[in-house]
């Protein structure tokens, strides 16, 4: 909004808002203020000094602020409730209006209002019109070019640039005069007008030129007489309040300004005719804010999206990262048959053994690392242990790398949708196709009655010899409740590798790791109380709880783990007596 735009708002709201009562001032948010009206006259008029959309606009008062008033909002409110607006004027030809009123709490007092609509520099100043000193103002700060920001108690001036002059007050002999010596400097004819002369923006001094049909060649005099005569025009539709508001468009169709005039820098088919500057401006400024509220959405939606993808970026790392230790099912396979296959060739207590696959000639011979501790037999079941755990992981992990690549392309669809959508029509397709994929937890019913779970029984508690507490679960159930309600993310949880038995959990401090005895002793638990307690060597796995997951459907006890290592020890029933006598002395104690 320029000032002749700033002019012709004014000119209207004369002989509407002058002797009007204020009711009540609120703030709608951090750059706005709304004189609320009393009775018979309009709800309000609302004023905007933003810096990128400053608004001046007859609008029904709204039922309550969208935020807190500021202390500036609240002395303005105070200062002027029940004041009789006076006056409207513009300040000079340029943006800034000045809101005379008087009354009010205080008697009789005089105050004006000015709103200086000057881009980065804008602000409000409430005035005592009696001493001319500023009551309050809204910023503190608010990057004057010319002169520092005025605070309570100092006097105030407009932030006039002298070096400009009001064009109303200019005849042609000045005029001329100084368009001659600008140009006569080889400043460009626009440039010239918009700085020599208050209110003229870019468009509209282009719009001058073009008037004037001014030719470079032309002498300077010459130059000069062209631009008075558009010049002079302008000044006479500012005097006589001719003016005719348009609405200017964008070759895409949507509003990009307005003018107080019609221009012939700007084609007829995108200037739309206003009766009024009031309604000129509620179009354009209810058009902006369609399209911010189109770009908030965007914005928002493509946040959202891009936080999604890199969710499901990371899921497919980690699932593919998952099923590689899985590949290797069929290799374990492969040796528990070659080893029975061969068992009257190995000697019991070998460590590592190459064996030859007949059933694929021509391959190498695949090395084989037994447990000295176990039977040829025993090995063999072993690797046939890891075989079937890795089968059953490995259909689990190839599910759901499935369903997350399926996601992360679905999702890469919308986010190329919404980067290109043209409207809000688009944008609320991708919004609901988003949420529909959205991962929720299960609604439950405020008035349902809660069904009490049944849990397994409590574990068996023992301490190791450095310590640590040790527990182990006794029943599936009971399992179930160890690894999943009592285990923290960084406690060690320990198994018998590839048979059934209880699970096992050292409590350990957050960042910290098992000591090499608490580890064998824990593993010893682990063994004893599985279905190996009768052998010599179990394996037993062990990694940390935050490794585990839980399989869907699965019966109680049944568990996934990633990362996980492995120790071979003997179990020992004199051990469990230690632990658990340990463990009871220091309960005692």
């Amino acid at each position: 909004m320029d000032a002749f735009c700033l002019a012709a708002i004014i000119q209207e709201l004369q002989g509407v808002v002058v002797g009007a009562t204020i009711d009540r001032v609120v703030q709608p948010d951090r750059w706005s203020l709304m004189l609320v009206f009393q009775r018979h006259r309009p709800g309000g008029l609302l004023l905007s000094v933003k810096p990128d959309a400053p608004r001046v606009e007859l609008r029904p008062p709204p039922r309550k602020s969208s935020l807190p008033s500021s202390r500036f909002g609240d002395l303005v409110a105070s200062k002027t409730k029940e004041a009789l607006i006076e006056a409207v004027e513009q300040v000079g030809l340029d943006r800034i209006m000045a809101i005379h009123m008087r009354g009010g709490p205080l008697s009789e007092a005089a105050m004006t209002l000015y709103i200086e609509m000057l881009g980065p520099a804008s602000n409000f100043f409430l005035v005592d019109r009696v001493t001319g000193t500023v009551i309050d103002r809204l910023r503190s700060a608010s990057g004057r070019t010319r002169g520092k920001t005025p605070g309570p108690g100092e006097p105030y001036q407009p932030p006039f640039d002298n070096s400009r002059i009001d064009p109303r007050f200019v005849n042609e002999d000045e005029f001329q005069e100084l368009v001659r010596v600008r140009l006569a400097e080889g400043v460009e004819p626009a440039r010239v007008l918009a700085t020599c002369f208050t209110g003229f923006s870019s468009l509209m001094a282009t719009e001058l030129v073009a008037r004037s049909g001014l030719s470079t060649l032309a002498s300077l005099d010459e130059q000069a007489r062209a631009l008075w005569k558009p010049f002079h025009e302008f000044m006479d539709c500012v005097a006589t309040a001719a003016f005719e508001p348009k609405l200017l468009m964008g070759s895409d169709g949507e509003p990009v300004g307005i003018a107080a005039f019609p221009l012939v820098t700007v084609p007829t088919d995108h200037q739309v005719p206003y009766s009024t500057m009031a309604e000129a401006l509620a179009a354009y400024h209810a058009s902006r804010e369609q399209g911010e509220r189109l770009q908030a959405l965007q914005v928002g939606l493509l946040r959202r999206l891009q936080s999604e993808i890199g969710a499901a970026e990371r899921l497919l790392a980690g699932l593919g990262q998952e099923a590689a230790l899985y590949r290797d099912g069929e290799l374990h396979a492969r040796k528990g048959r070659l080893l029975l296959a061969n068992r009257a060739n190995i000697r019991r207590g070998q460590q590592t053994v190459e064996l030859a696959d007949y059933a694929e000639p021509g391959t190498p011979l695949l090395r084989v690392e037994l447990d000295p501790a176990c039977s040829i037999e025993e090995n063999a079941q072993r690797f046939f242990a890891l075989h079937r755990k890795a089968k059953r992981g490995a259909a689990i992990v190839n599910t759901r790398l499935e369903e997350a690549a399926l996601r992360l392309a679905t999702l890469r669809s919308l986010i190329q949708k919404a980067s290109m959508a043209n409207g809000a029509g688009e944008l609320q397709w991708v919004d609901a196709a988003l949420a529909r994929m959205a991962r929720r937890r299960p609604v439950q019913g405020p008035a349902a009655p809660r069904v009490q779970r049944t849990e397994g029984p409590e574990p068996r508690t023992f301490r190791s010899s450095d310590g640590f507490s040790i527990l182990v679960g006794k029943s599936g159930a009971g399992n179930d409740r160890l690894t999943w309600r009592l285990a923290r993310p960084h406690d060690l949880w320990l198994h018998a590798q590839g048979i059934r038995g209880s699970h096992v959990l050292v409590r350990l401090a957050k960042g910290k790791q098992a000591p090499p005895r608490t580890l064998c002793e824990a593993a010893q638990l682990a063994a004893y109380y599985s279905q190996a307690r009768g052998e010599v060597k179990v394996p037993v796995d062990y990694v940390l709880r935050k490794f585990l997951r839980k399989p869907r459907a699965a019966a109680p006890g049944a568990v996934l783990l990633t990362q996980e290592k492995t120790i071979t020890v003997r179990p020992e029933a004199d051990l469990v007596r230690r632990l658990h006598t340990a463990d009871a002395l220091s309960a005692e104690d």
